[in-house]
């Protein structure tokens, strides 16, 4: 996020530079996953999901006995997805993770079930408990969620986040209206979750910041 908390400008399509550095701090995380979660509107915006490409990491990957890409299971209550995007071409294991009400309605739910593993998780909410039975249950002990700020905050509200990651870029977004890392209706002080810190890093400009939940 930007050092004003905002995860994009107010146009998040606007071109920006690539972090490098952040990108290679991302791409590693992501591919210690069994499976990546990802907001709808994120796919959206950005047409595809990260693939990893670091050779070493690809070869770690292989020596820990894990497919060559993590599944990405895109979270959309709605549905709300156009089997054109380019997401949909990359060579990945994809899940859906829906509502029962969404399946039924949508009319392009047919030929999204064509190109991912449609699974619903309620009729018209999404069940996180009945989500991570299944994950268990297909073998997933490591998830990495990516957000956006939505999606975060309905894991925050499951209690299904164990460690965070901030990378803290040197720019200011501003904008009442950017989205932040987690969204949702948001916490009094009495319910907001509390961290604990366990690592900081700073490479050039970028500071890097790893939380753990308190329980």
């Amino acid at each position: 996020m930007s050092a004003d908390g905002k995860i994009c400008s107010i146009d998040p399509k606007a071109p920006s530079d690539i972090d490098l550095v952040d990108f290679a701090h991302l791409e590693y995380q992501t591919s210690l996953a069994d499976l990546i979660l990802v907001g709808a509107r994120t796919i959206r915006i950005h047409g595809e999901n990260l693939i990893i490409n670091n050779p070493e990491l690809l070869a770690a990957r292989k020596i820990r006995g894990q497919s060559p890409q993590p599944i990405t299971c895109v979270v959309s209550r709605s549905l709300d997805l156009s089997p054109t995007l380019p997401f949909f071409s990359q060579e990945i294991e994809r899940w859906i993770f829906t509502t029962q009400n969404s399946l039924q309605q949508n009319c392009d739910a047919t030929s999204l079930s064509k190109k991912a593993e449609l699974i619903a998780l309620g009729d018209t909410d999404l069940d996180w408990d009945k989500g991570y039975s299944l994950m268990a249950e297909r073998g997933i002990s490591k998830v990495v969620a990516l957000g956006g700020g939505s999606l975060t905050a309905s894991l925050i509200e499951a209690k299904r986040i164990d460690d965070w990651w901030l990378t803290i870029w040197p720019l200011i977004f501003g904008g009442k209206d950017a989205p932040t890392p987690v969204e949702g209706e948001g916490f009094l002080p009495c319910d907001a979750p509390r961290m604990e810190l366990i690592e900081t890093r700073q490479v050039g400009n970028d500071v890097f910041l790893h939380y753990r939940t308190l329980k």
